[in-house]
């Protein structure tokens, strides 16, 4: 322990309790400060969490396959609503009736070009 300058012992322990006392009041207050930063930390990564793989995930769900059907709708002849076949063995007969597919998408182009 060192020696204050000459003081009694309990004055020296005096002052070092009140060293103390005031490391301690600076460690509380920079332990809140740590633990504020550590709370945003955790709310900013739950918030990232959200926004870059739950909500994804959720809109691709909710909004991809009504997409989807539309599209398909567009592109298949009957929309994407018939499941059971029927338009593809449509479209395989009219194409064999055509004289295969060659003959097909020729009598396509000659469609477009006129």
């Amino acid at each position: 322990m060192p020696n204050y300058q000459g003081a009694s012992l309990e004055e020296q322990v005096k002052i070092l309790l009140e060293q103390n006392l005031a490391y301690s009041k600076e460690i509380y207050h920079m332990s809140k400060k740590i633990k504020g930063y550590i709370l945003w930390g955790r709310i900013m990564t739950t918030v990232s969490l959200v926004v870059f793989v739950i909500l994804p995930i959720i809109v691709g769900v909710i909004i991809i396959p009504p997409l989807i059907k539309d599209v398909m709708g567009s592109i298949v002849p009957g929309g994407a609503s018939q499941t059971d076949g029927a338009t593809t063995s449509t479209l395989i007969n009219q194409i064999k009736e055509g004289g295969g597919a060659l003959n097909y998408y020729q009598q396509i182009l000659d469609q477009y070009n006129q």
